[in-house]
């Protein structure tokens, strides 16, 4: 079901976002609605935009700044959107389970004392080489970055062909996205360090959800 009126105010929003005339908070006023979308795309390109507005639109990158039109083009079309549930690794929620369970045996042998962080650490070590295996093994299609969320270049040509749409120039300035690149690097490094410090000292945080885990989906854009 295409809801082409709701379709046209996101991509207005969106438009605005760029333009540097809306922000994160404009799109919080339309987000409920568009969640509960019987258009599918709605959902998914609002999801997606959720990441993005939170941000200015001049400190978007230029390949964040090509997906964001693709979302757009995604919008103009009359493309749908479904999801396939994607295969994951079963094996893997049994062993997250032992794990758990042998956390919990060394809390009661141990007690809750400092010394009981260091035992953590090899069970937190194979925590995380265990949450890295569960990850679905998608196979990565031909141009995939420069496409997404279409399938293949034909793909996007058949929307294209189907909407009037007009990519608007990148045009952020250069000392807004050498400063974010930089800031974001630093902040991006110390944010995964703290990280994996928590879930090696901690394993049982990230075991539970690795435990009850279900499996992911991926987005099928239909072109149109």
């Amino acid at each position: 079901m295409i809801d082409r009126e709701r379709r046209n105010q996101l991509a207005a929003l969106i438009r605005r976002y760029l333009d540097g005339r809306a922000d994160a908070s404009d799109f919080e006023k339309c987000q409920l609605e568009n969640y509960i979308s019987a258009d599918q795309a709605i959902y998914h390109v609002s999801l997606e935009l959720s990441y993005y507005s939170e941000n200015a639109a001049s400190t978007l990158s230029k390949q964040d700044w090509d997906y964001i039109h693709r979302l757009l083009l995604l919008l103009d079309s009359n493309s749908t959107v479904s999801w396939k549930a994607a295969p994951y690794r079963l094996w893997t929620q049994p062993v997250a389970e032992a794990l758990l369970v042998t956390c919990l045996f060394i809390a009661l042998l141990t007690g809750f004392t400092l010394h009981l962080f260091l035992y953590f650490i090899p069970i937190g070590l194979a925590t995380i080489l265990l949450a890295l295996l569960q990850s679905p093994s998608s196979e990565v299609r031909p141009f995939e970055e420069v496409v997404s969320p279409f399938q293949s270049i034909a793909d996007l040509g058949i929307a294209y062909d189907s909407a009037y749409f007009v990519k608007q120039r990148y045009s952020a300035p250069a000392k807004n996205r050498n400063n974010s690149s930089i800031l974001g690097f630093f902040g991006a490094d110390v944010s995964i360090l703290f990280v994996f410090l928590i879930w090696i000292c901690m394993p049982p945080s990230l075991l539970f959800f690795l435990c009850i885990l279900g499996p992911d989906h991926e987005v099928q854009v239909q072109p149109a």
